[in-house]
């Protein structure tokens, strides 16, 4: 089945959050305990350019940045940030929820990020497995106020 389709709009240099229960055609939501996520945000589908990297599971979660740039060339090292996704979790990121998905980036990440519209998709991965669940226009409001 492919991707569902969700655009995003965030705001530079705020905080970031968006939360998603995955579920079964039937409304039942999906244990997440056997998979690691990942999601990444670029300029466009074909660009090199990296501007956010989130990756998570049940237990830890990560998040990498472009630093003051706004993007770094992928196979290369960014920036350590301050979110990521953790799954089975609430709104609130504690997890307990099944089939939640809470994706997170602190302001500073997000105050590097450059303004603009932006792709992004959300995989999950278990094993060799991989199921693509959503994607989309990830837009950047610029910040006045800095």
């Amino acid at each position: 089945m492919p991707a569902s389709n969700y655009n995003i709009n965030a705001d530079q240099g705020s905080s970031f959050e968006l939360y998603i229960e995955y579920q079964t055609s039937g409304s039942t939501a999906i244990d997440l305990a056997a998979y690691d996520a990942r999601m990444q945000i670029r300029p466009s589908f074909t660009s090199s350019n990296v501007l956010l990297d989130f990756t998570g599971n049940t237990a830890t979660t990560s998040l990498t940045g472009g630093g003051s740039t706004g993007y770094y060339v992928a196979g290369t090292t960014g920036v350590s940030a301050t979110g990521g996704i953790l799954l089975n979790s609430s709104t609130g990121g504690v997890v307990g929820t099944t089939g939640g998905i809470y994706i997170t980036a602190d302001a500073v990440a997000m105050e590097n990020i450059l303004p603009g519209e932006h792709r992004y998709d959300l995989e999950l991965v278990t094993g060799t497995t991989v199921v693509r669940i959503l994607e989309g226009m990830f837009d950047i409001h610029p910040e006045v106020t800095k």
